[in-house]
């Protein structure tokens, strides 16, 4: 005689909204308290949506090990398919293994080091911008200089003149498909229908840009990298889109914590700092030797991960920790979870930049960017980019809160970051 087993338990909640207000703020804080008062996999509720959390080093590790074969990612990131022809969202198995190993080699580190000295010169010069200014929206400006940065890297030219128009046509599929803020027929919208249709015309005529001038710089960037692969042109236009956005506000809420916990925190500050000013030139072979700032990085995107959690779709029933979720159930395993508990990571509410990630790493229980077939392709290039960034703005910028005293407020919409109160002030810093 088979057991059936029960369904997973409800977070309390209040009537209509169920969970909404709390996972509005700081979800990562939430999915963090629920574990420890309901146990690794329980029931939310959000307005008309409702998830399955998974969440623990099982959890994990259940994802490392059996995600492919149990979820799907149509139903939460289908929309930028749909909308943009970004197909490796959605695909699974070999399909989405070899998209994956295309996408891969035009979103490397290898880039990065090839279009060094054009990444820095710009970088350079937005934040010479930010200078004098007395209250800087941290997030836009952020997102502003990741855009610039990512787009050079990955395609030779910065997407900085139509960074609105990307930036609120993307993050409006995000809150319509994802996050379930607003409603699908939002996306008929006829703002949106010709933000979308520009962005189209945008990336088809990169396309046949590049066509007609032959290759970038070796190694092969985004662009040559979808003109050459063997998949019909509104997917090749979703590639290149990947070059102009993709990844733009995982980089630039890191920014934004990090220059947080900056401001914060003196002594993190004053050892960076110094690590910074002996570095000498800032080469792409010198950000290896910065101990402390991969350690802030680290650090950062432990404390403040940018993806807490990975939306999926059960395609099949399966039982996990003692509970059962059915097929057609959407779940969202919270891979971040284990980033605050002390079996994993001592005294976790800790800033360490002496932290020692290897065990973490290796046991599937420091995921700022998920695990398994999914995991974020731009993980690495975030990472050095990050280093990269903060070294410059240390030696280029004294930066202190523009309303000091004021708590950090986070928000996740359409994903974790401190939100438009968080500002901060900029001046040169003396040579």
């Amino acid at each position: 005689m088979t057991t059936m087993l029960r369904p997973p338990p409800a977070v309390p909640g209040v009537p209509v909204l169920g969970n909404a207000l709390r996972m509005m703020g700081d979800v990562q804080q939430f999915f963090v308290d629920s574990y420890r008062e309901m146990g690794p996999v329980f029931r939310v509720r959000a307005l008309n949506q409702s998830f399955v959390i998974m969440a623990g080093a099982a959890a994990n590790r259940f994802l490392l090990e059996r995600g492919e074969a149990v979820f799907t990612s149509e139903e939460s990131f289908g929309g930028l398919d749909r909308e943009f022809g970004m197909r490796v969202h959605v695909l699974r198995g070999r399909p989405h293994r070899e998209l994956r190993k295309i996408l891969a080699a035009g979103l490397s580190r290898d880039l990065l080091a090839a279009r060094w000295d054009a990444i820095t010169a710009e970088s350079e010069r937005i934040l010479d911008g930010w200078a004098g200014k007395p209250a800087i929206g941290a997030v836009d400006a952020c997102q502003r200089l990741a855009a610039a940065q990512l787009s050079i890297a990955y395609t030779g030219a910065s997407s900085a003149a139509r960074f609105e128009t990307l930036r609120s046509a993307f993050e409006l599929v995000l809150d319509v498909t994802i996050a379930g803020k607003w409603p699908a027929a939002t996306l008929r919208w006829p703002g949106y229908r010709r933000a979308r249709a520009e962005i189209h015309r945008f990336a088809r005529a990169a396309l046949a840009e590049r066509a007609a001038a032959g290759p970038g710089t070796a190694p092969p960037d985004l662009l040559d990298l979808a003109l050459a692969a063997p998949y019909p042109p509104d997917v090749q236009a979703g590639m290149a889109l990947q070059g102009y956005f993709a990844g733009v506000n995982t980089v630039a809420y890191l920014y934004s914590f990090m220059i947080d916990v900056l401001l914060r925190n003196p002594e993190v500050l004053a050892r960076v700092t110094a690590e910074v000013d002996a570095a000498g030139p800032l080469t792409f072979e010198r950000l290896r030797d910065l101990p402390a700032l991969h350690g802030l990085v680290m650090e950062t995107l432990r404390v403040y991960p940018p993806a807490p959690g990975s939306a999926r779709t059960a395609v099949e029933p399966f039982d996990f920790e003692g509970f059962h979720i059915e097929a057609g159930r959407r779940v969202l395993v919270a891979t971040c979870v284990t980033h605050q508990l002390p079996e994993h990571f001592p005294d976790p509410r800790r800033f360490d930049l002496d932290r020692d990630f290897t065990a973490g790493r290796r046991a599937a229980v420091y995921a700022p960017f998920s695990v398994g077939g999914h995991t974020c392709l731009g993980a690495g290039m975030t990472q050095v980019l990050a280093v990269a960034t903060v070294a410059m703005l240390l030696r280029r910028l004294r930066l202190a809160p523009a309303r000091p005293g004021r708590p950090l407020r986070i928000t996740a919409t359409p994903g974790p970051n401190p939100g438009r109160r968080f500002q901060i002030s900029a001046t040169p810093r003396p040579a």
